[in-house]
């Protein structure tokens, strides 16, 4: 059974006796960390499927049916080797063709495996444990945790097998038994004392506690009880130990229509963001935990929308350098979409700008400018570019959708985004939609940079490539812009 506990992160809370099992020799498992790779142990938290036997999956059904047909084959051999003279079959080692073989079932298992589970569970994500201090057959689980099992996304675990299931989840809040005694006593010396609205005791009963704002939050202790605060499920819950969850190397966050109403897109430091509330509270990652930052007292909700490695879905946080990506919002490139964050999101158009700030980049340059000076080969250049279409929304080899964050000469936050080819697109191109996302700004005033990790990327002027300079006619490809997701910010110079 699932109870409610404090905690902004992916620490659950187990019974001492998972801890003795997991110490006993017969086990010598680390909940801690303190063995070979220096990382706590992880767990598999999900919720079980009632209706769920084995073998539901179409890919453990064949790989089930493939095991039967080698055992049959295997055996109809080994009756023919005894029929037969032992010169007739040849007993070699294992060949590089057997070796591929194997390889190949290695990965149809883990496929299986894996999609087998999504349909084990209802919902299941990963975290590491806070204390052990639970009663038997008991859980404890903070909000991220109950939040990710009830709310499963399109990026979870379970993945497709959601299109077949009732999306509702049963759930439950706990209520603390404390209040119940208070309130009995309240009841019995209730003839003898006037009704007071601002009687502590009432704050106490039950029916007061429905309200968060109600609820005594002096203490928020991790792993201990948060009676009423959220909801967990109802259902029973699994916990299965992951010995070997392997480091992350690559993260990418998409964030929430609330997040991107909330002003996501404007946050000048994402990285310090994600780092206060990334770092200091999880251990573990799975695909579709949604990830709550908080900044200056405005939630933003990230969805953790993929992960490398991609075996199983799911990285350990800890020990590890992880890159960090931002992703397109939700049903980003869909005609139907929704206008949400438009205004930050959309991509500058090839259209003057009602307000006189934009202008097309093939024409000549604003009449503000001083008719005298003469433009950089570089602006002009970038001036005369047609950018080239958009790749086709089902193509994603080769394709990286970038994003760009700057500011107008006049100062204004400007953003924008767009899919490369990275193949055939150019710097030139790049540097051109910067400079339509940022109303003109000329390429030869600013630079291309990443967050995290921090690189540079310049067109290079008269004086030659080299370093962080690109030649204007190098590909995207050539420059280290690969197939994925890229968000620059434009740094004047």
């Amino acid at each position: 059974a699932a109870t409610s506990i404090h905690g902004d992160g992916d620490k659950i809370a187990l019974p001492p006796s998972v801890l003795e099992t997991m110490t006993s020799n017969a086990n010598d498992l680390d909940p801690w960390g303190s063995g070979r790779n220096g990382r706590p142990i992880a767990f598999r938290i999900g919720i079980l499927n009632p209706d769920y036997a084995f073998p539901s999956s179409d890919k453990m059904r064949a790989l089930v049916e493939n095991a039967r047909q080698e055992v049959i084959s295997s055996e109809k051999i080994e009756l023919a080797q005894k029929t037969s003279s032992a010169s007739e079959f040849s007993n070699d080692g294992s060949t590089n063709e057997d070796m591929d073989d194997d390889e190949a079932n290695d990965s149809q298992i883990t496929e299986a495996y894996l999609d087998e589970l999504s349909h084990r569970y209802l919902s299941y994500t990963h975290g590491t444990v806070v204390e052990f201090t639970q009663e038997n057959e008991c859980v404890g689980l903070p909000e991220p945790i109950a939040r990710a099992l009830l709310q499963p996304n399109s990026h979870s675990l379970v993945g497709g097998a959601l299109s077949g299931r009732k999306n509702h989840i049963p759930m439950k809040r706990t209520v603390d038994p404390a209040p119940s005694a208070v309130k009995s006593d309240v009841a019995n010396d209730e003839s003898n004392v006037k009704s007071d609205a601002n009687d502590a005791m009432d704050v106490d009963t039950p029916n007061n506690r429905n309200d968060m704002e109600d609820v005594d939050t002096s203490e928020r202790t991790p792993g201990h009880p948060a009676y009423g605060l959220f909801d967990v499920p109802a259902l029973p819950i699994e916990i299965t130990p992951v010995n070997s969850l392997r480091p992350g190397n690559n993260c990418t966050f998409t964030p929430t229509a609330s997040s991107i109403k909330n002003g996501f897109y404007s946050l000048k430091d994402v990285k310090s963001v994600l780092e206060q509330s990334l770092m200091r509270t999880r251990a573990t990652l799975s695909r579709g935990d949604i990830i709550r930052t908080w900044r200056r007292g405005v939630s933003f909700d990230l969805i953790v929308s993929s992960l490398t490695p991609t075996e199983y879905g799911a990285v350990s946080c800890i020990n590890t350098n992880l890159n960090v990506d931002i992703g397109p919002p939700e049903g980003e490139g869909d005609a139907t979409s929704s206008d949400v964050g438009n205004d930050v999101l959309k991509p500058a158009t090839k259209t003057t700008n009602p307000m006189g700030g934009g202008r097309l980049l093939s024409e000549p340059s604003s009449p503000t400018k001083s008719q005298g000076s003469m433009p950089s080969p570089i602006d002009a250049a970038v001036e005369s570019i047609v950018l080239p279409p958009e790749p086709a929304t089902n193509v994603k080899e080769g394709v990286c959708n970038i994003q760009i964050r700057g500011r107008t000469p006049s100062g204004n936050s400007a953003a924008g985004r767009r899919r490369f080819d990275t193949t055939t697109a150019i710097m030139s191109d790049l540097f051109a939609f910067a400079s339509q996302v940022c109303d003109g700004l000329s390429p030869t005033a600013f630079r291309l940079v990443t967050r995290f990790p921090r690189r540079v990327f310049r067109v290079a002027s008269s004086d030659g490539v080299g370093d962080d300079c690109f030649a204007a006619n190098a590909t995207l490809e050539s420059a280290g812009i690969g197939q994925g997701q890229e968000m620059f910010m434009v740094e004047t110079v």
